[in-house]
C-alpha cells in the first residue's frame, strides 16, 4: 500500500536500528583506541550486543515494511534513480543480516569464549578451524560496505531535503506528517519557499 510516509512501526524500527548501527560503529572506533583490558572487552561486547539487536530487529522490520504503509518512488524520479534507491535499500537490508552473522562467526572463532558485556558468553566452538582471520576480514569488509552505503543513503536524504525539497526526507521522520513536511520545506534556514 502506498502512502505519503512510512508506517509508525517502520519509522521506529528504522531509527532504532540506525542508532544501534551508529553506536556499534562508534564502539569499535573506541575499542581500537583502547589497549587490552576490561574496558576494551566491555566495549567490544557492547558492540556485539548492538549487532545482535540489529539482527533481532531485522525480521520485524521487514514485516513492518511489507505489511505497513510505504510511499512509492520519489515524485518525478527517473527510473535509474528509483533503481539505485531500491538497490541501496536492498543492500542495507542484506548488510543488516550479513554483518551480525559474520560478527557471530568472529566470536565463535576466537581464542577464548566471547564476553557479551557481562550478560552472556558465546562459546569459541570454531576456534580450531583456522577461519578467524578470514572471518574478521569479511566482517570488516562488510562494515566498510555498510558505512559507504549509509553515507550514500544520507547523501540521498539530504539531496531530497535541501535540493529537491520534495518531501521524500519527511517520509521517515518521527514527526507527524505535517510537521515533517513543513520542516523539509523550510530547510535549515527556517525560511519558506
Amino acid at each position: 500500500m502506498h502512502a505519503s510516509r512510512y508506517s509508525l512501526p517502520g519509522i521506529l524500527f528504522h531509527w532504532t536500528m540506525a542508532l544501534a548501527v551508529l553506536l556499534a560503529w562508534g564502539g569499535m572506533q573506541l575499542a581500537e583506541a583502547l589497549g587490552r583490558g576490561p574496558a576494551k572487552t566491555m566495549v567490544v561486547g557492547t558492540h556485539a550486543l548492538l549487532g545482535l539487536i540489529v539482527l533481532a530487529l531485522l525480521l520485524p522490520r521487514i514485516l513492518a515494511r511489507l505489511l505497513g504503509t510505504s510511499p512509492g518512488p520519489a515524485p518525478g524520479a527517473p527510473v535509474w534513480e528509483q533503481r539505485l534507491a531500491l538497490a541501496a535499500h536492498l543492500l542495507l537490508y542484506a548488510l543488516m543480516l550479513l554483518l551480525p552473522v559474520s560478527g557471530i562467526l568472529v566470536a565463535l572463532t576466537g581464542r577464548v569464549p566471547f564476553d557479551l558485556a557481562g550478560l552472556a558468553t558465546l562459546p569459541n566452538s570454531l576456534a580450531g578451524t583456522g577461519l578467524r582471520r578470514t572471518v574478521k576480514e569479511i566482517h570488516e569488509l562488510l562494515a566498510n560496505l555498510m558505512l559507504a552505503t549509509i553515507v550514500l543513503h544520507v547523501a540521498a536524504v539530504l539531496w531530497h531535503a535541501f535540493v529537491r525539497r520534495d518531501g521524500v526526507a519527511a517520509r521517515m521522520s518521527p514527526l507527524r506528517g505535517d510537521q515533517a513536511s513543513a520542516s523539509a520545506r523550510r530547510g535549515v534556514t527556517g525560511t519558506s519557499r
